[in-house]
């Protein structure tokens, strides 16, 4: 049977459809949450996951659709390795179509969003792809006694907060030079999902066997100078391709401190500025540049931290930097969920990119690496320009914090 209706409710009642965004972003905002990436590396994931909901459910949606699409059970994947980290998470979902129900309310209910009984295994291979050196079960496990919470719900459209499922593993030797899969069995339905090959992006700092080298972060003094703001003269950190990355992003948290000077209370905060990405450079051990202008910069700052309150004025404090390296599964996941514009063609939803084969799955296995330096201290002449320059001004800047 087929109705026609105006394209935005034809988006709400095709069930399937959202049930599968609603499983997605809470997927994606418990990975996010689980896998501890830096702020803005989460936020960019949930707007991106975000903005191509808001692009398939409002541009994208055909008038002409059927009521009863046939019954199909989705299952969602995602993951991001780091060989840093000695504990590793997975989290999978199911989302499926239900003609009787809302998917907002079945999103509430655990039953609806888990399955019951999957052995999930991680295959770790040679070099060649070929031969098979470990295998690790994974169990399953509730995040909120692992530390990583649920937030409670601010309202009554939100998931349900226990429990809080996901796959994990212990291994403390995740190595660049293997390759890895992923295997789900479901041993209701017999159905086997597998991931392609993830290669671990190199986080070592040794630039010699294609590690995340940056020179930047050798120096014992590191100090960060963007007192200049003319059009051309930009702050640049210049990261090498480690093994297995596809892409980098930089991000600077600037320190500070807010004093009271008629109660003299002080209040340390920060804010995080995502500089740059990139997104070209495909060789490993080749030097990459990471840039913004430096008055990119003054308005961030001026933006982020606003004009100071009346007898608020503010001491700035050192800054860390954080650079960031993501597998080619991230790139691709990240590039076409971005560009997708298309139309939906069939009755139930098209993933834009998946690394998983099997039957009705959809997800992400990817890697991702990270180098920091903490405690960079900013320029005697880039503090004087801040608290001079007119873009700045309003902050109210008179130094630099003491302790």
């Amino acid at each position: 049977m087929t109705k026609r209706l105006p394209g935005f409710v034809t988006c709400l009642s095709n069930k399937l459809l959202l049930n599968v965004r609603l499983a997605f972003f809470a997927l994606l905002f418990y990975l996010c949450s689980l896998i501890r990436l830096h702020i803005y590396y989460i936020m960019r994931l949930l707007l991106t996951a975000i903005g191509c909901f808001l692009i398939l459910g409002l541009h994208s949606c055909s008038e002409d659709f059927t009521v009863a699409a046939p019954y199909k059970q989705v299952t969602v994947v995602g993951g991001i390795l780091d060989m840093k980290d000695t504990a590793h998470y997975i989290r999978i979902q199911k989302a499926f179509m239900d003609e009787n129900k809302s998917a907002l309310e079945m999103s509430k209910v655990p039953d609806s969003s888990f399955y019951s009984s999957l052995v999930v295994k991680l295959y770790e291979y040679d070099s060649a792809q070929v031969k098979v050196l470990d295998i690790i079960d994974l169990q399953r496990v509730d995040l909120n006694n692992e530390g990583y919470r649920k937030n409670s719900p601010i309202n009554d459209q939100q998931f349900f907060t226990s429990p809080n499922y996901a796959y994990k593993f212990v291994k403390t030797d995740l190595s660049p030079r293997y390759w890895y899969r992923l295997a789900i069995f479901n041993t209701v339905t017999g159905r086997t999902d597998t991931s392609g090959f993830v290669g671990i992006v190199n986080s070592d700092s040794n630039r010699i066997y294609d590690g995340f080298y940056i020179q930047e972060f050798l120096l014992a003094n590191y100090i960060i100078d963007f007192s200049k703001t003319t059009a051309t003269s930009q702050f640049r950190v210049s990261p090498f391709m480690p093994r297995n990355g596809r892409m980098l992003e930089g991000y600077i948290r600037f320190h500070y401190v807010e004093k009271n000077v008629s109660t003299l209370q002080q209040t340390r905060k920060y804010v995080d500025y995502a500089f740059d990405n990139e997104l070209n450079q495909v060789t490993p051990g080749v030097r990459a540049e990471l840039a913004t202008l430096n008055a990119n910069i003054y308005a961030f700052l001026n933006s982020s931290i606003g004009a100071a309150p009346a007898n608020v004025v503010r001491l700035m404090d050192s800054c860390d930097i954080f650079i960031y390296a993501a597998s080619p599964e991230v790139y691709y996941y990240n590039i076409i969920n971005q560009g997708q514009t298309g139309g939906i063609t069939s009755d139930n939803i098209q993933p834009n990119y998946t690394n998983f084969t099997g039957t009705d799955v959809i997800g992400v296995l990817g890697s991702r690496g990270m180098r920091a330096y903490y405690g960079a201290a900013i320029s005697k002449v880039t503090l004087d320009s801040l608290r001079e320059s007119s873009i700045t001004e309003s902050l109210r800047i008179t130094g630099v914090s003491e302790d």
